[in-house]
């Protein structure tokens, strides 16, 4: 490791791509014990970040390491006296360069993002059921939505539950974790919903941003923009980015955590650190690999499928503890740490959505367990019989094997439509290489796969130490998501699987064997071992893969096509990353909002509006709001009754007037007429257009 102050652009690089992240934890770590006590208020919550990012900062950015020699710790040596495996000179420090184009394509990306921002808050997918779970607690405090049911006055037929809002007892509980709830609140405490969907943006920025510190850490520094580049063109980074999905979190915390991770390595005295954990806790390697542990864990506070992908972190962390490695503990304690908070999310909070998915979160719980018992045991036996720092070299076979494997593993895939042919049933899983292939294109699965079995090769001879845990989760990762990507299978939608770990871990392969490819080429030319007048040259090299990393994305998500006609030859780019969906939403629940009387109470006669908006109406509007389930003129006049008894005000509300014609005594008006458009559902192939949609809203209410 080179010494920091050789290299003051590499140590900034390295801090503030890790900056992110490191705000980002104290914010979870302090807020969900204030939703849970039902303080979660603007003064308390940003008091209590505040207090506890003042300590968590500090103590990562000062022991985060610069990022000299970076390029070295990533690969093995190409053979050059003078250069690393990705081409860089040795002992060189990071050119200033590097940190302003990450910070410019971060930026910039986050920018556009904005301008292409969604206003998505009429519930009909998962960023507008975020929305609304952030609007109630911005605004109460606490968990669950109470229904207010004696608004109604003990009018039967009616229901509370609601597209991702379930009815339990005498309460209604969001769905989804709350990690991403509270973080939108920042934005609903400052200027309400117009100001909270730019979070999605920011959000997607500040995880291209972690994304190219990764790659400085793993590949080299002068490769850092070159992959934030790749990533932010893919159409599935933009369109989680432009919408408050939560795998843009999900990705600056794991992510932040490898990175974390690694300089924790690279900080380590004596390339392993064997001094107890208790008695050197302050100590810089020690610090990081907690700070990573707590990152990696506390994923699941924000996806309730985190833990899956760091499964392997287990029996890697019983590795270091067979090794004696001093990082092992601090590592695993942290994870454990931000387990237990998603684990007490997904059972107190938000428990009817941890059992809508009990199909996959049994096996989930059940493998992790399996996972943690066995490291145990083998921990246990190892360290009684191996000696200190000790493990078995690996027989050749074992590494031609794993070698062989990632090349299996895309075979496998490759061919898994034509022998599942139940397509439908299996909700087109066979297809889901083919879904990578549509957002990334063919030259980075195939130079992510060479530099897999590559860098898998390094790893198992001990050439590549830092690669291991990100190659773990990463491997793991796509391999889980190619088998099971386990979500309905409409193209873009589906593609937000991608984000959290598939595309940074394709295209961070993808870019270190671009970086080898290129430092083999300045070898052998600086050796004259090359042919035809010492062809090609590195930079021929740099910018064929450059393109290859990023041109096939960028013709999905610009919709890039030549159009030729009469004497012309025209470029087109009509693609998603010139559109907007759900724009006017906002506007048109305020209006929706203004038209209902302030000391109502809302029935719903129509099944899809009462899914859609009852939760807009009830958290955004402020009054009571329910459905019916029976709708015939006499239940209806019943509720009304009733409502009226309870000294309130009835209003209903339908999508139709002919809905509302059968009730006398009343005035219909229509209250909303929102043209807008929705994104596209495709089963086969990269949508690059949305399709509009309407929504209609007519008030019914008693005559004066």
């Amino acid at each position: 490791m080179g010494h920091a102050g050789l290299d003051p652009a590499g140590r900034l690089l390295a801090r503030l791509t890790v900056l992110p992240a490191l705000l980002v934890l104290p914010f979870l770590l302090t807020s969900f014990p204030l939703l849970l006590l039902g303080w979660f208020k603007p003064i308390p919550v940003i008091a209590a970040w505040l207090l506890l990012a003042a300590v968590i900062v500090p103590l990562g950015w000062r022991r985060v390491p610069s990022l000299s020699g970076a390029a070295d710790t990533g690969a093995a040596d190409t053979g050059a006296a003078d250069t690393g495996a990705t081409g860089e000179a040795r002992g060189t420090g990071t050119p200033r360069w590097v940190v302003a184009a990450l910070a410019v394509i971060a930026i910039a990306y986050g920018i556009d993002q904005a301008i292409y921002h969604s206003q998505f808050i009429i519930v009909m997918l998962d960023p507008a059921s975020y929305m609304q779970f952030a609007s109630w607690i911005s605004q109460h405090g606490s968990l669950p939505i109470p229904q207010n049911a004696a608004a109604f006055g003990g009018a039967p037929g009616i229901s509370f539950a609601s597209a991702a809002f379930y009815q339990v007892g005498g309460a209604i509980v969001p769905q989804f974790m709350a990690g991403l709830p509270m973080l939108l609140s920042l934005g609903f405490w400052a200027g309400g919903a117009r100001i909270a969907v730019f979070m999605g943006p920011l959000l997607g920025a500040a995880a291209v941003f972690v994304f190219g510190g990764l790659a400085a850490r793993l590949v080299g520094p002068r490769w850092a923009p070159v992959a934030a580049l790749a990533l932010g063109v893919s159409l599935p980074e933009q369109y989680t980015s432009r919408s408050t999905y939560s795998e843009p979190l999900a990705q600056i915390l794991l992510l932040g955590g490898l990175a974390l991770w690694i300089d924790a390595q690279r900080t380590a005295r004596d390339g392993g650190d064997a001094g107890p954990w208790r008695a050197n806790w302050r100590s810089a390697t020690h610090m990081l690999a907690a700070l990573a542990g707590l990152l990696l864990g506390v994923t699941f506070l924000v996806r309730l499928d985190g833990p899956s992908d760091i499964l392997l972190v287990i029996p890697y962390c019983g590795v270091l503890l067979v090794k004696r490695r001093g990082q092992g503990r601090p590592l695993l304690a942290g994870m454990f740490i931000g387990l237990v908070y998603g684990a007490v999310d997904a059972l107190v909070l938000t428990r009817p959505y941890l059992h809508t998915n009990i199909s996959s979160v049994k096996p989930m719980a059940a493998a992790f367990v399996l996972v943690s018992v066995l490291t145990g045991l083998a921990v246990l036996l190892l360290r009684r019989r191996a000696r200190p720092r000790g493990l078995p070299v690996p027989h050749p076979r074992l590494v031609q094997a794993v070698t062989l494997l990632p090349f299996a593993v895309i075979a496998a895939f490759a061919i898994r439509p034509y022998v599942q042919k139940d397509w439908v049933r299996l909700q087109y899983a066979p297809f889901s290489l083919h879904w990578v292939y549509w957002y990334t294109g063919g030259p980075v699965i195939v130079l992510a796969t060479i530099a897999a079995a590559m860098v898998a090769r390094r790893c198992l001879r001990g050439q590549a130490p830092v690669w291991v845990l990100p190659l773990l989760v990463f491997a793991w990762t796509i391999t889980e998501f190619l088998y099971r990507p386990a979500i309905t299978p409409h193209q873009p939608w589906a593609s937000r699987r991608l984000v959290p770990a598939v595309l940074p871990g394709l295209l961070l392969l993808a870019t270190w064997l671009t970086a080898w490819l290129t430092g083999k080429v300045r070898t052998l030319r600086a050796e004259d071992r090359l042919p035809f007048a010492r062809w090609p040259p590195p930079a021929a090299v740099v910018t064929c893969c450059a393109l290859a990393l990023i041109f096939p994305a960028a013709i999905t998500t610009f919709g890039l096509e030549v159009k030729t006609g009469p004497g012309e030859v025209r470029l087109i780019a009509d693609g998603l990353a010139f559109r907007r969906a759900n724009v006017g939403e906002i506007a048109a629940i305020n209006d929706l909002c203004a038209a209902i009387p302030g000391d109502s109470s809302v029935l719903i006669v129509d099944q899809k509006l009462m899914e859609q908006m009852a939760q807009d109406i009830r958290g955004m509007c402020g009054v009571p709001t329910a459905g019916l389930t029976t709708v015939t003129t006499a239940t209806v006049e019943a509720d009304v009754r009733a409502i009226e008894r309870a000294g309130r005000r009835p209003v209903l509300l339908g999508t139709k007037y002919s809905q509302l014609t059968p009730f006398a005594n009343g005035t219909i008006r229509k209250v909303m007429s929102l043209h807008t458009s929705i994104d596209d559902r495709l089963i086969f192939g990269a949508p690059r257009s949305t399709d509009p949609v309407r929504f209609t809203v007519y008030r019914w209410e008693p005559g004066q």
